[in-house]
């Protein structure tokens, strides 16, 4: 089995090209790169089951999966109210 991947390693996929840094790194090996759905670039990806972050660089035809489970598109935090 393999490691897990750390914090700030890129994944990419040759075959959607797909590339991704990694936030948050997964609990345990998994985190891949599958033909899919599109990725937007600029956009975070969260893993439901262990809360690993993605950041696309590269945006294609893919999806992330991690924990055999489809990554969600992370909510941005709203901003404390300056009033």
């Amino acid at each position: 089995m393999a490691d897990a991947p750390t914090a700030g390693a890129r994944l990419r996929n040759e075959a959607t090209g797909v590339e991704v840094i990694l936030v948050k790194a997964p609990t345990e090996p998994g985190l891949e790169i599958r033909p899919g759905g599109p990725v937007a670039i600029g956009k975070r990806y969260t893993c439901p089951a262990c809360a690993a972050q993605a950041l696309v660089v590269k945006p294609g035809a893919g999806e992330l999966v991690c924990h055999d489970a489809v990554m969600e598109l992370a909510q941005a935090r709203p901003l404390p109210s300056s009033d």
